[in-house]
C-alpha cells in the first residue's frame, strides 16, 4: 500500500484503503494521483462544500476534498473568487510585489450552472 497526501491534509491509502480526514473517510484513490471525493466545506466556513444540492463523487486530483485558498504562496489571498460580477472572474491578491505564479501550479476550480449563477 502506497500513502500520499493531499493538498489540504487528507491522507490517501492507495492499493485498497480509502481517503481520510483523521478517521473519517471521505473519498476514494481512483489511479496513481487522483481521488473521487464530496466537496466539502472548509472548517473556517470560508469556503463552500455542495452547491444547489449538488452533492456527488468529483474528481479532486491533488486537492483535499475540503481545501480552500491558496497553497504554497505565502501573503497571497484570493480576492475575488467569481461567484458575484463579474462572473468566473477570479483575481488574486499579495500584500506587496507582483504575483508570478509558476508553470506546472495547479488549480481545483468548481463550475456552477451558469442559470443558477444568476437565479434563473
Amino acid at each position: 500500500m502506497n500513502t500520499t497526501w493531499q493538498i489540504g491534509g487528507e491522507t490517501v491509502y492507495r492499493g485498497g484503503g480509502h481517503v481520510m480526514d483523521g478517521k473519517t473517510i471521505v473519498g476514494e484513490p481512483v489511479d496513481e494521483e487522483g481521488v473521487l471525493g464530496r466537496v466539502r466545506a472548509s472548517s473556517d466556513g470560508n469556503c463552500r462544500g455542495a452547491v444547489e444540492g449538488e452533492n456527488r463523487m468529483q474528481a479532486l486530483w491533488l486537492f483535499s476534498s475540503d481545501a480552500c485558498g491558496v497553497y504554497g504562496y505565502r501573503r497571497v489571498k484570493i480576492e475575488h473568487a467569481g461567484r458575484t460580477s463579474p462572473l468566473g472572474e477570479i483575481t488574486l491578491k499579495t500584500e506587496r510585489g507582483d504575483i508570478n505564479i509558476r508553470g506546472g501550479s495547479g488549480m481545483l476550480l468548481r463550475v456552477n450552472n451558469p442559470s443558477a449563477a444568476d437565479g434563473t
